[in-house]
């Protein structure tokens, strides 16, 4: 399942991030959508240049967001607008580089459900602080449960484990269950099941 990625730029810039469409759910905004940006959920990328007119007082207003990227076309840029430097990047960047740097994004931002939060691979109890490392794929099928909460198990196999279709393994469920144990292991109020197809999260407890 593709991240979902919002992308604010110019109309020049259209073709170069639709190549982007290879490795994220993309849609493309105007610049003049950022006056009513609010998004608390998905991941954005704001290009910004010396000729587009976004001013500096909606720049000022959204770049703190934690859901946003800011991709400056070069150093001067980067100064008009005094952005900070934990969320922008200065172009040119390839593509390659760009999904380097959205999926490194992407896995140092918090995800939080009932009492866990997962944060570059490890699941931390926010109430007693016990916390547990990941593997790779564990960290890649939660981040995608956290999200969506049900995702079916061939999407999984084949996003994440990048198993075809057409072959036969246990390998996901050895995943789920390595997971359900880490969870338990830090007393997660939820754990993880799959039924008819699905991978879903279940509350189980919120009595510790």
């Amino acid at each position: 399942m593709k991240t979902k990625l919002e992308i604010f730029s110019t109309e020049e810039l259209k073709n170069f991030f639709i190549n982007l469409n290879e490795f994220f759910d993309i849609s493309i905004k105007s610049l003049k959508d950022l006056e009513t940006y609010n998004d608390k959920k998905n991941l954005s990328i704001v290009f910004l240049d010396n000729q587009n007119t976004v001013s500096k007082k909606i720049v000022k207003k959204i770049h703190e967001n934690e859901n946003l990227i800011f991709m400056c076309k070069d150093f001067s840029v980067f100064q008009k607008f005094s952005l900070n430097k934990k969320n922008t990047f200065v172009s040119p960047v390839s593509i390659n580089k760009l999904v380097d740097i959205i999926n490194g994004f992407i896995n140092t931002r918090k995800h939080t459900f009932a009492n866990i939060e997962l944060n570059n691979h490890s699941v931390v109890n926010i109430k007693t602080n016990e916390k547990i490392d990941l593997t790779h794929a564990e960290n890649n099928i939660l981040l995608q449960l956290f999200k969506e909460k049900n995702v079916k198990k061939g999407i999984l196999e084949r996003e994440v484990l990048q198993i075809r279709q057409d072959l036969n393994t246990s390998s996901m469920e050895s995943h789920l269950n390595r997971i359900r144990k880490k969870l338990k292991n830090i007393r997660s109020h939820f754990t993880i099941f799959s039924k008819n197809d699905y991978v879903f999260l279940e509350i189980i407890n919120q009595d510790t």
